[in-house]
């Protein structure tokens, strides 16, 4: 049996006719602890509670922090990751009612009004569609979802839900992005919009290239898209895309590309992406032309416009929207107003992120 196991250590080491093998047996009835309770908990009345589903290093450097920040509006009722251990020892450090490494814990709990999902991206689409039905609030991680199958499904549960539901595109909700909407939505004219992403090297063996985060493409450059739809506020028209063939076989078609997207409304919108770059350059750059004008942003640090007496943004600290992105979704439950990124965006920037795939692999 398990429970003597030290004796059948002994017996391979010391016994006088030691064995080949040792066939240990478990207890086939017990059941391992999917749930931990690790503090007492008073809810706080008009405040929301969340569940993490996903406990990694974005949630722990990102989302958790700022909603203790935010707590006036949060409260972090509960912690669900793939290892025990870390799902406890983050819930022990902000606070929470409990762990568990089985999400559905937190989707059975009438208690907790809002789920927060950072898994692996392959999960994103089906963790999200049983929160839906579970009638919770959902941010879901970008990317919305991997696939064509998996978009539409969750798309079927959300049109049929009113659940308040995001994706976490938050480059839109950072104060660079906001001042510049205000800018180009008075504007007469299409737009050239050309951003720069200095991605930088990630091996191949990593996750992000793997069945489990379904590439740079899909995992990562969706941002940019969604910046496009919420600037331009219109529908796609046409996308061309290719990548190069590096002679080195450290590179995948997705490290190094150009997608142009071209808008209804006239606008064209062009991405570079590249893994060739080096970190003394900043990652991102975008620069817009307009009626006249020169939108320039470098690095989510400092903004500029020329041919304008409009003014720019200039900080120290890089921000990229996270906590604003948080605190506008807290606010649209709590007053029970529209979602802050409309749904036919969320669908448009992962269907481009498709359409994009589907050019630079072939």
């Amino acid at each position: 049996k398990v429970e003597e196991a030290s004796m059948a250590y002994e017996d391979l080491k010391s016994g006088d006719k030691k064995p080949l093998i040792v066939l240990l047996e478990y207890n086939r009835d017990s059941r391992p602890k999917r749930k931990i309770i690790v503090s007492k908990y008073k809810i706080s009345s008009g405040k929301i509670n969340v569940g993490i589903i996903g406990a990694g290093g974005f949630a722990k450097g990102m989302h958790l922090p700022n909603l203790r920040k935010l707590s006036d509006i949060y409260n972090i009722y509960a912690v669900c990751s793939k290892t025990g251990g870390n799902a406890q020892s983050v819930a022990e450090q902000y606070s929470g009612r409990y762990a568990t490494t089985d999400y559905k814990e937190l989707l059975k709990d009438s208690k907790i009004n809002m789920v927060i999902i950072s898994t692996r991206h392959n999960l994103h689409a089906s963790v999200a569609i049983d929160a839906v039905k579970a009638g919770k609030a959902v941010l879901l991680e970008k990317p919305m979802a991997l696939n064509k199958y998996e978009l539409n499904k969750l798309v079927s549960v959300l049109e049929n839900s009113k659940v308040p539901f995001m994706v976490g595109f938050n480059r839109r909700f950072s104060p660079f992005s906001e001042r510049i909407k205000e800018i180009v939505s008075k504007r007469v004219n299409p737009m050239i919009i050309n951003y720069r992403m200095n991605a930088g090297y990630i091996p191949k063996e990593h996750w992000v290239h793997t069945e489990e985060g379904g590439g740079r493409n899909i995992g990562e450059a969706c941002h940019i898209y969604d910046l496009f739809n919420y600037f331009t506020n219109s529908e796609i028209d046409l996308i061309k895309a290719c990548s190069i063939k590096p002679k080195t076989d450290q590179y995948n078609s997705d490290d190094n590309f150009v997608a142009t997207i071209k808008y209804k409304d006239g606008s064209i919108c062009n991405l570079i992406y590249t893994a060739l770059g080096c970190s003394e350059v900043s990652k991102e750059r975008m620069e817009i032309y307009v009626d006249g004008k020169i939108i320039y942003l470098n690095d989510y640090k400092e903004l500029s416009i020329f041919g304008s007496k409009e003014k720019g943004i200039k900080i120290k600290v890089q921000n990229k929207g996270q906590y604003e992105e948080l605190l506008k979704f807290g606010e649209s439950i709590k007053n029970n107003t529209e979602p802050s990124i409309p749904l036919w965006q969320l669908v448009q920037a992962t269907k481009i992120s498709f359409e994009v795939e589907k050019q630079i692999s072939s």
